[in-house]
């Protein structure tokens, strides 16, 4: 709630996904290594070190959900998980993988399971795939336990030259919503985004809209609305850029958005997160993560960076604390490849850190009071707690207002 910071040395490359099964931290994604150990693609956390699921997977993992008949479930672009086959999705009973079937297949592009959820007591399973055990399936599957089944004629429809892909899936007011990148749902024109009523497709409006290539890379559900993000200056017909919410009826912006793309979305302390590419949070200086009070939008600290295009692509609660992956190594400045975590919420003018606010943080606030030097993003200057860039009067009343 204060600051950023890593877990162990991180990992040697990309993180994709993150979920909680067992009480652990799962990440999956593209590393080979997580805390020096070997990890191939998984790895997971009880909150000090980092240890493989078994041998894990032979190529990327994109997506992962607890807990579906008491089994982690991973999916993605690999082909064994252990040492076992497993098209593209796999399950993890706490000592093994096993496969789903024969898996997904017949992606026109790639094939990847992009998405999981569950709805209705089945699995849910999106993502750029024709296939699903054998049987047609388009993009979009269900796991009834035993049987993979279609969900009507599925999504389809290239946008521009890009093919059809469901990067997202998530369950609002009884129907599953799909996201991504594609034209038709069940045979009837969607942009980007629709939903299933557990019988058909429908459109959410008239969907999202950009330039180039509309697309939603993320769905959560918060204060009772839809939040979708991704890459779309529109919804609905409104100027939504990166980022939009649906009441049920009609599409509306969150302020005015970011200033590129939004890919990951969670809830934590009634609080909206939201990661990404972006630098900008409702024209607030916000480097790749930010938060939605359900007004304003404010950044985590320096947020992240490290290289020439660092992003945000997942985050999750833990524990308590809030945890992104993504392309980055580092985290307020810090060194966290590919990995951070913000810490659990202390007292507002709590500066040295013990969790009570006291005669210690009165002096360090005195000792800096001023124009804080080089101040560009609050955070800058731990004793600026109204984020103007000065340490004065403002600030010692909340210090005074803490105390305790």
């Amino acid at each position: 709630g204060t600051s950023w910071s890593t877990l162990s040395s991180g990992m040697n490359y990309w993180v994709y996904a993150l979920a909680e099964y067992n009480g652990e931290l799962i990440d999956g994604g593209w590393f080979t290594h997580a805390g020096g150990t070997p990890a191939n693609r998984i790895a997971r956390s009880g909150g000090t070190t980092w240890s493989p699921l078994g041998s894990g997977m032979n190529w990327r993992v994109r997506a992962l959900t607890g807990y579906y008949n008491g089994d982690l479930i991973a999916g993605g672009s690999f082909t064994v998980a252990g040492e076992t086959p497993a098209n593209y999705i796999a399950r993890w009973d706490g000592a093994t993988w096993s496969p789903m079937g024969s898996g997904m297949g017949g992606g026109d592009y790639y094939t990847a399971v992009q998405t999981l959820t569950e709805y209705n007591g089945a699995l849910i399973a999106g993502g750029s795939f024709t296939t699903a055990g054998g049987r047609p399936a388009n993009l979009i599957a269900r796991w009834d336990g035993a049987n993979w089944s279609p969900l009507g004629n599925g999504i389809t429809g290239w946008i521009h030259d890009c093919p059809p892909v469901v990067n997202a899936v998530t369950v609002y007011n009884g129907e599953l919503i799909a996201g991504g990148e594609f034209t038709t749902a069940g045979g009837m024109p969607a942009s980007s985004i629709a939903r299933w009523d557990g019988t058909s497709w429908s459109p959410l409006g008239s969907g999202m809209s950009a330039p180039g290539d509309e697309t939603v890379h993320s769905l959560t559900v918060y204060n009772g609305e839809l939040i979708a993000g991704g890459y779309f200056t529109g919804a609905g017909g409104t100027e939504a850029n990166y980022i939009a919410r649906w009441d049920g009826a009609t599409w509306s912006p969150l302020c005015i958005g970011m200033n590129w793309l939004v890919y990951a979305l969670t809830v934590r302390n009634s609080e909206l997160i939201a990661g990404g590419g972006f630098t900008t949070a409702g024209g607030t200086e916000a480097s790749r993560i930010a938060r939605w009070d359900g007004t304003n939008w404010s950044p985590l600290g320096r947020g992240m960076g490290g290289g020439q295009y660092p992003y945000v692509n997942a985050v999750t609660v833990y524990d308590g604390e809030l945890i992104a992956g993504g392309w980055f190594t580092t985290a307020d400045g810090q060194v966290s490849a590919y990995w951070a975590r913000w810490g659990a919420d202390v007292p507002l003018g709590d500066l040295d850190g013990d969790c009570t606010v006291g005669r210690t943080d009165l002096d360090i606030l005195l000792d800096t009071w001023g124009p804080c030097a080089d101040c560009k993003l609050p955070g800058d200057c731990p004793a600026d707690l109204d984020g103007d860039c000065t340490v004065g009067v403002v600030d010692l009343l909340i210090l005074l207002g803490n105390w305790g």
